[in-house]
């Protein structure tokens, strides 16, 4: 064989190879990351678009950098220690710290919850079926999907809700957005210093940086049995994953911008966007952000119930996979089905006040993350338990970066929800 010949196939080979290790990991870093866009942030992108046009878009690629190194780490914690999150705490930190710090976690995901069972019923009122029917419908096809499916089953429910975001990439482009006003709201940063402004620009980095995310990252990653010597596979999955959450919101607020802030029409939530854009831009783009409103909320439901499932069950050290029965897992179904039937039956309730119930639940998360954050570097510069796998100095120095900035921005946004 010549050698261009021979050096050619070696090449192919090992490309091949590297393909095929790459797709036995990837999953958990882009569900967790594309879980990011469920009901609470399609409707804090819409806000975001409706409300100041382009002006946000240069705050998604900080959130791109700041969810890739948050979740880097906790997919590296995963992936060495093969525990997940909960169970470090409990053994690093004890069981009476676990537990509190568990019960304030569990309070943040399921307000959480609640708000994409909300966002199923938006869809619901969109179409005018009535919430009695729609939403439990969909309840019990979630815990059903969980319940009876197998680990890959689920994860590729998830990876095909994944895709299904391109809903609202195609509405980008039915919008029509101004592009030289899109490149300058992208790469020149403003920061105009009014209230409402710093809010929602608070608001959209709380929505993507999630308690329940980073349980749920280190988790998954736990649950399907990556180890360390794919690693960086693991690692590519987790960028794929922020790049491809904030594309998709990145989207959102074009689609916003180019529509709804052209007409000065201001919007309360994701139904409102879904109902201004059918006059607008046709009855095409209403579905498709009407459907892309109810595919977030679904994979939202189920992402955050699992994580929710994993924290409490590997503090309280019982058994935690998605392949296990109920017999054998009973309190990890028992906490996934409690999430999706008791927010099912609260969101049944007339005049539910959802704005009090997601302004608290980002409060709760922006109060609970910088704890959870600290925590992790604790856990990750920890030689006995990573090893080789510690932070370098040049990490260390971009997570307390990364950890500090949205410590400051957690503050800001607690006193302006509260003052």
């Amino acid at each position: 064989m010549p050698i261009k010949k021979w050096f050619a196939s070696r090449s192919l080979n090992y490309w091949m190879l590297r393909a095929v290790i790459f797709f036995s990991v990837v999953g958990p870093g882009i569900i967790t990351g594309t879980a990011d866009n469920d009901a609470g942030g399609v409707a804090t992108y819409s806000v975001a678009g409706a409300h100041f046009g382009y002006q946000m878009l240069w705050i998604l690629i900080l959130i791109t950098f700041m969810l890739y190194v948050t979740q880097e780490m906790g997919m590296r914690l995963g992936v060495v220690t093969g525990k997940g999150l909960g169970d470090l705490i409990r053994e690093k930190f004890g069981l009476r710290f676990s537990i509190l710090l568990i019960g304030l976690v569990f309070i943040a995901n399921y307000s959480n919850i609640l708000a994409d069972v909300a966002g199923i019923a938006l869809v619901a009122d969109i179409y005018h079926i009535p919430r009695l029917i729609f939403v439990p419908i969909f309840a019990v096809i979630v815990w059903t999907v969980i319940l009876r499916g197998s680990f890959n089953f689920v994860q590729n429910i998830f990876l095909t809700s994944c895709i299904l975001f391109f809903c609202y990439i195609i509405n980008g482009f039915i919008a029509r957005p101004d592009i030289p006003a899109m490149l300058h709201g992208s790469f020149v940063p403003t920061l105009p210093m009014n209230r409402e402004f710093i809010f929602t620009a608070t608001a959209l980095i709380g929505t993507t940086l999630t308690v329940w995310g980073q349980f749920f990252v280190q988790s998954y990653f736990v649950d399907k049995g990556v180890g360390k010597k794919n690693i960086r596979s693991a690692r590519l999955d987790v960028a794929f994953g922020a790049f491809w959450t904030d594309l998709v919101a990145y989207f959102i607020i074009i689609s916003c911008a180019a529509t709804l802030f052209v007409k000065g029409i201001r919007i309360e939530n994701a139904m409102d966007a879904a109902q201004a854009l059918g006059p607008l831009l046709g009855e095409f783009a209403k579905h498709l952000f009407a459907w892309g409103l109810l595919n977030a909320s679904l994979l939202g439901v189920c992402v955050i119930s699992l994580g929710t499932a994993y924290a409490i069950s590997e503090v309280l050290g019982t058994e935690r996979k998605v392949n296990a029965s109920f017999k054998q897992a009973p309190l990890f179904y028992s906490i996934i089905g409690f999430c999706v039937f008791s927010s099912t039956l609260l969101v049944l309730i007339p005049n539910l006040p959802m704005i009090f119930i997601l302004t608290a639940s980002q409060a709760l998360n922006t109060m609970i993350l910088p704890f959870i954050f600290f925590v992790m570097l604790r856990l990750i510069n920890d030689r006995k338990t990573m090893g080789a796998h510690v932070n370098s100095p040049l990490e260390n120095v971009i997570a307390w970066l990364t950890i500090g900035s949205f410590t400051i921005i957690s503050f800001l946004m607690l006193y302006l929800i509260f003052f």
